[in-house]
């Protein structure tokens, strides 16, 4: 997830997915040290429930529209391993 100053958040098929989740990258350079790798799901809650629909609606944004999205729907990171790139 983060390597030498840079974040990629990439799907199980390896679809570059950093652009449409602007504060799981932001999260990321501020919380994490450098190559740090991290297994994990993204989640996006609405109304007390998980909403799937939404996570997918969010993949398809970039730059503002992103920025507007992770204000509107904002997505959150589980865990699941953790290690070093």
């Amino acid at each position: 997830m983060y390597a030498g100053g840079r974040v990629l958040l990439h799907s199980r098929r390896g679809t570059d997915m950093t652009a449409s989740f602007p504060e799981i990258r932001a999260a990321a350079l501020t919380q994490l040290p450098a190559d740090t790798g991290i297994d994990g799901e993204l989640v996006v809650w609405e109304r007390d429930r998980l909403a799937f629909e939404r996570l997918q609606q969010r993949l398809a944004r970039r730059g503002a529209a992103a920025a507007q999205a992770a204000q509107e729907w904002p997505a959150h990171f589980v865990t699941l391993d953790v290690g070093p790139v």
